[in-house]
């Protein structure tokens, strides 16, 4: 059954179809809202089976949390046990807005909805229609984005119909909405307060508030063993379908940069999206650009971000290039939103050109050196992370140090070197995202970056000799990923976090 739409505005209400969107959440159904920030897919928040309805109809991972949407200040009391002074303090500044808390929940609260914790996320959204229809539905509504999981959020009513419009009951559509992203959560169960999600109530307006506030160190290191603290985080979001990458770098070098890489591209029979502003958007060639906004007012920015990744998706793109998006302000919240829908791919540019990651220990000091010099007499640009001497050290210090580089888009690729290029390789490994193959031929290097795109060469210095590791280094530098579809499926698979009874149901 499809779902009903019915539009209005919180200028324009239409009270009867409140009503009958409310009773549809009183009864366990569920109603798609607009809200200042993207729309939500509202459940009723105090019965689990609902909130399990919310989970099936988004696809949405059962350990990640509903966040519950409240109309009234009192009704917060309700549903925790606990409401520490630096989060009265938040919600007297900042509800109704785009802010959530994490709070101590109330036994009222099924875990179904906090996805098991003790814990209860609570926001109060600024959006007239919004406060209307919780008000209407009972008072607490679960409401996650409106989307199919993974998929970009919504941020008008079509999106929601293109998604969930089988899957659910009803959609009030209230136009375009006006943030365009997710709204800040910060965590009020440790001491301090850490903000688990960034939006448009940004670090350091809540430091200005409160004073002591951190940001989730999960969202800022990119190490592989810190995750983090928001179970949501940990899965891919806002994903359009198309291979999406970020090109870090000032204005010319991106601009360069992704001319060169939309001609090749082009030149594989690919059709290319580029994320521009309006400030650049015609300053690239041979591509299907779409302007996000201007980067004068980087609320435009945070406004189109999912739309235009959902405009590529209708044109059918393969890959997408995006400019990076560091503005004042927004600045984190989008880049936030934009790495996660790139898998973390990001790119710094110099030039137009690849950045390199150097690292070795001492028994591969003097084949980096040959490696230096190849990369100098090729115009290759490259940082050194170390070491600096034939001096004994520890190859996972400098393995850490290039894969991390990788990870923070501070280079495209890197070249690891130790005794035999086994244990540097192995600990590269480690960390998400990286690929580091151990290649001792030609072939190899070859076969490794057409099939795996790997984005990191580990060779051994007590095992191949300064002319062969030229060789291969030229080899690996310069061949690039195929772009096959099975290729593609199997890295893939390889970056998934896959229980092992997924691959083997029997155990």
């Amino acid at each position: 059954m499809r779902a009903e739409v019915v539009a209005m505005t919180g200028e324009n209400l239409d009270m009867d179809a409140i009503k009958k969107a409310g009773d549809i959440l009183k009864a366990g159904g569920l109603v798609a809202f607009p809200t200042e920030t993207v729309y939500g897919l509202g459940g009723n928040a105090l019965d689990p089976q609902a909130s399990m309805k919310i989970y099936a109809a988004k696809g949405r991972p059962s350990d990640n949390p509903l966040i519950v949407h409240i109309a009234e200040l009192e009704q917060l009391e309700k549903i925790t046990t606990e409401i520490p002074e630096g989060a009265r303090i938040l919600a007297e500044k900042y509800w109704p807005g785009p802010l959530t808390m994490i709070l101590p929940k109330a036994d009222i609260v099924p875990r179904e909805t906090t996805g098991g914790l003790d814990s209860v996320a609570v926001r109060f959204p600024s959006d007239r229609v919004a406060q209307e229809l919780i008000k209407a539905g009972g008072g607490f509504v679960a409401a996650p984005s409106a989307n199919t999981s993974g998929r970009p959020s919504p941020t008008m009513a079509e999106h929601v119909e293109e998604d969930l419009g089988d899957a659910i009951d009803m959609i009030i559509d209230g136009g375009q909405v006006g943030i365009g992203l997710e709204s800040t959560i910060v965590d009020f169960t440790e001491d301090v307060p850490v903000v688990l999600r960034p939006g448009y109530i940004s670090l350091e307006m809540l430091q200005e508030t409160l004073g002591d506030v951190r940001m989730d160190k999960g969202l800022l290191i990119t190490d592989s063993s810190v995750h983090p603290k928001a179970p949501g985080m940990k899965y891919r979001h806002y994903a359009p379908k198309a291979d999406l990458s970020i090109i870090e770098g000032n204005e010319e070098d991106v601009v360069a940069c992704i001319n060169h890489l939309t001609d090749e591209a082009v030149a594989k029979g690919l059709k290319v999206g580029v994320i521009a502003t309006d400030e650049t958007k015609a300053r690239y060639a041979h591509a299907d650009v779409l302007s996000i906004g201007s980067r004068e007012e980087e609320e435009t920015i945070a406004h189109h971000l999912y739309e235009v990744l959902r405009d590529f998706d209708d044109d059918r793109v393969d890959v997408i290039y995006s400019e990076a998006f560091y503005t004042p302000k927004m600045g984190q919240a989008i880049m936030n939103r934009l790495l996660k829908a790139a898998g973390h791919k990001n790119h710094k540019c110099t030039g137009g050109k690849e950045m390199i990651a150097l690292g070795c220990d001492h028994g591969g000091y003097e084949l980096k050196q040959e490696i230096i010099k190849y990369l100098e007499e090729n115009n290759i640009e490259y940082k050194d992370f170390g070491c600096d001497s034939t001096d004994s050290t520890d190859y996972p210090i400098y393995a850490k140090r290039v894969a991390i580089a990788i990870q923070n888009g501070d280079c495209e690729k890197g070249i690891l070197i130790c005794g035999t290029g086994i244990g540097i390789s192995i600990t590269a490994n480690k960390f998400k995202g990286i690929r580091a193959a151990h290649c001792s031929d030609c072939f190899s290097a070859e076969a490794t970056r057409l099939h795996n795109n790997a984005n990191i060469l580990a060779m051994g210095g007590r095992v191949v000799g300064p002319g062969l590791a030229v060789k291969i280094v030229d080899t690996f530098l310069n061949t690039p990923f195929s772009e096959e579809e099975r290729h593609i499926r199997r890295i893939k698979q390889i970056e998934e976090d896959t229980d092992i009874t997924d691959a083997y149901p029997e155990i």
